[in-house]
């Protein structure tokens, strides 16, 4: 009988000494992190001219930063723009490739490829379609096809964020897509064929069955997407700089030009806890509207 209640208290034992290194790795890579960072949110200062601790002040000032704000919002409206579009593109082109028969391992690994290469030489091949006036591709097509004049599209306060949004999606559609293709893998063919027997039409079955199936597919990809696309700073850093003016300063770029051109190491992680914050509430957030029901 003793060994009967000797044995789950092993079981548990061993449970936990396998939960030990990713406790480790946790502790070391990401909590002791945010820790430190919340300490130096504390002070004033940076590398070279020291850290003077002044408590929160740091996070009274931040909220009268008009800079800051600025990026708040340019970093809101650009998420806006790209989770809703990519999700609905890689959506409707992820059933159009699960319903190919040929090539449809082809197809995914051109999608997916610029989601592979390095993206500094990507920005590099992109900046000559960008070039204002009609030399750039962008604008010789709109020129020929709609009759549009050139635009700026990197030195236009209107057009920076949607530039770098348009070339995000790009980057990055085909990583949603394979999701995608993965969540609709995973739905039983009998349920369209039964579908099908009762004399439900494709688009029935679409928004009857597959939209809900894909529940878990778009909780991850929400939930991913605002954690991803809230910390933007390769494109900005690579495409606009944050110009023209403040046009195109996100939240992390402002952190960046904080902590290492300004000398401001405590600001810069005061904002950064501040981005932390936003996120886990946004993500917490969408993860429950989209679970609900």
């Amino acid at each position: 009988m003793m060994d009967l209640y000797k044995k789950p208290n092993k079981m548990r034992t061993k449970g936990l000494s396998l939960l030990i290194p990713y406790l480790g790795f946790y502790f070391l890579f990401l909590l002791l992190p945010i820790i430190w960072t919340f300490l130096l949110s504390l002070q004033k200062g940076g590398l070279l001219t020291g850290l003077k601790y002044t408590g929160l002040t740091n996070y009274f000032e931040v909220w009268k930063d008009q800079v800051f704000v600025k990026t708040i919002k340019n970093t809101v409206y650009y998420v806006v723009l790209i989770i809703p579009s990519v999700m609905f593109f890689s959506l409707c082109l992820a059933v159009v490739i699960n319903k190919m028969r040929r090539f449809h391992n082809l197809v995914k690994a051109c999608i997916f490829s610029p989601l592979v290469c390095p993206i500094v030489p990507l920005c590099i091949a992109w900046i000559p379609l960008l070039v204002p006036g009609t030399k750039g591709a962008f604008n010789y097509f709109l020129k020929i096809f709609f009759n549009i004049p050139p635009q700026n599209w990197l030195g236009s306060a209107k057009l920076a964020i949607p530039t770098i949004a348009i070339f995000e999606f790009w980057r990055g559609f085909g990583f949603w897509t394979i999701i995608f293709l993965g969540g609709l893998a995973s739905i039983p063919e009998e349920l369209y064929e039964a579908a099908k027997v009762d004399g439900a039409t494709e688009i029935r079955q679409f928004f009857h069955i597959t939209i809900p199936l894909l529940r878990p597919t778009f909780v991850f990809l929400t939930v991913m997407g605002f954690v991803w696309n809230f910390q933007i700073f390769d494109a900005v850093y690579m495409l606009t700089r944050g110009g023209p003016g403040f046009e195109s300063y996100t939240m992390v770029w402002y952190v960046y030009k904080n902590a290492f051109l300004y000398e401001n190491v405590g600001y810069a992680a005061t904002m950064g806890i501040v981005l932390l914050i936003i996120i886990g509430l946004l993500a917490f957030v969408a993860r429950k509207l989209l679970e609900k029901g």
